[in-house]
Formats: structure tokens, sequence, C-alpha cells
């Protein structure tokens, strides 16, 4: 199962919209193909971000450069295509945004930001290997934020040695209080998983500590593995473990589920 899910979201900052294959959807006006040349040409002169193309723009702003693009298909610049690939992402047609994500790092191949569109995509279609891959580079290239789908990818994809090489990063990012709960949940799942299927009692007591238990167990995965690593190991810490889940719930009802 997956223990996060790379959220196009993230990437171009509006909700993914089911696209049904309506080429008309993306027709455009003269004058928006007009002002979206102006834009393009202003963010190839570093006057306009990636930002107010994507996440500024919103799905309309997104949906005029689709179109601008299958009007000017082959007039697009690889510079380009890194914009135009995270709107295809943003729209659910992932074969196009791994194309364009593809031949942004073909050319600028230590921009993370190719490598994070490229790797989410793949996600979206279940292509765990390729997005291990992608991802990595991501990461290799100073992205802090795709650690987590990097970890996530790889051990859904039973790659735990990639895993392994970036504990450490993971350690960290769990305890840091700048990221959300729902990654910060993530993470942890992904440790809880990777010190059971590794048989590293002391990942998993490391990855419990100084969390807040009853925030833990309201995350259905990370419940499912504190609850398998309390049956699978053994000692006084897992048993100060145990005390710390029945504390949490409170309900004798409850508690009854929690191994003894």
């Amino acid at each position: 199962m997956k223990y996060f899910f790379a959220k196009v979201l993230a990437i171009v900052g509006f909700v993914p919209i089911l696209y049904a294959g309506n080429m008309d959807y993306f027709s455009i006006t003269t004058g928006q193909a007009s002002d979206m040349h102006q834009k393009l040409d202003a963010f190839e002169r570093g006057k306009i971000s990636l930002d107010d193309l994507n996440e500024k723009a919103g799905a309309d702003g997104c949906r005029i450069l689709i179109g601008y693009y299958f009007l000017h298909t082959n007039d697009i610049s690889t510079r380009v295509k890194l914009p135009v690939g995270r709107c295809f992402a943003g729209f659910g047609i992932y074969p196009e945004a791994i194309k364009m994500a593809k031949e942004y790092v073909n050319i600028y191949s230590n921009d993370w930001r190719g490598w994070r569109l490229l790797g989410a995509s793949y996600a979206s279609i279940n292509a765990s290997n390729e997005a291990v891959y992608a991802y990595g580079n991501a990461v290799k290239y100073g992205d802090k934020d795709s650690y987590e789908p990097l970890a996530g990818e790889a051990a859904q994809s039973g790659q735990l040695d990639v895993v392994k090489g970036i504990l450490p990063q993971l350690m960290a990012l769990k305890s840091d209080r700048q990221i959300s709960k729902e990654s910060r949940l993530n993470l942890i799942s992904i440790l809880l998983f990777y010190s059971l299927k590794t048989d590293q009692k002391n990942i998993f007591v490391q990855t419990i500590e100084g969390e807040n238990m009853k925030e833990m167990l309201s995350h259905d995965k990370v419940r499912l593995n504190i609850t398998s690593g309390c049956e699978f190991f053994s000692g006084a810490d897992i048993d100060k473990i145990k005390q710390e889940m029945k504390a949490a719930i409170g309900s004798e009802e409850t508690t009854n589920n929690i191994p003894q």
C-alpha cells in the first residue's frame, strides 16, 4: 500500500481536475494566446516566476497555458516545458507531464523542480521504480521536500536500501515542527514500516520517542504500524509504548485491542 501519495496539489497549487479528454476544454481565444505569449516571453527573460505561471495563475491560467502549448507545440522552448508540464500534472494528464519533465531535465539536469515533477507524475501512475529514480535526483540537487515521497515510493516498491540511505534526513524531517502534520505522520508511518521490515527495534522506538501518541494513533497507518511493532518487538521500552497507547486511548473498550 502507499504510505503517502504525491499530490499534484503540492506541485501546481490547485486541486487536480479530472480531465475527460475533451480537447475543446483547452481552446483559447486569440487574445488569451497573445497574453500568454507575452507572459512566456517575460518568463524567459526572468521577469516573472514559475509560480506566476502555475500556482498564482490557478486552474484557468494553467488551462490557457496548455491551450497555448497545443497551438505552438514546436515553438515552445525547453525552459517553458517545466511550467507546461506542471499544468499537465495539475489536470491529471500524466503522460504529457512526464514527457515535458523528461525533456526539461535532459537539458536542465541539475534543477530539482523538473525531477520532482517527474517523480510526482510517475508516482501518480504507480510507476514506483521510475518515481524513486526521479525523486532521488530531486533530493540530490537540493529538494528537501522530496525526501518524504522518495522514502514512500522506495518503501512501497521494496527498495529498503534507498530508505536506509536517507534515514538521518528522514529522522531530522520527522522532528522538524515546520512541516505539516500530514507530512510528519507520513514520515512516521514510513519509518515504522521500515523498522518492521528490517527488524530494527531501535528505529521503531526512536521514531515514536518524542511524538504525540494520541496524534499518531489518529492516523490509521501509523496506528497499524505501532500496534504491529508492539506485537513484533519486546522489552521494557516496548512495554512503555504500550502503556502510552493505553493512556492516549483512554477507553477500556479500545484499550482491549492494544497488545498486552
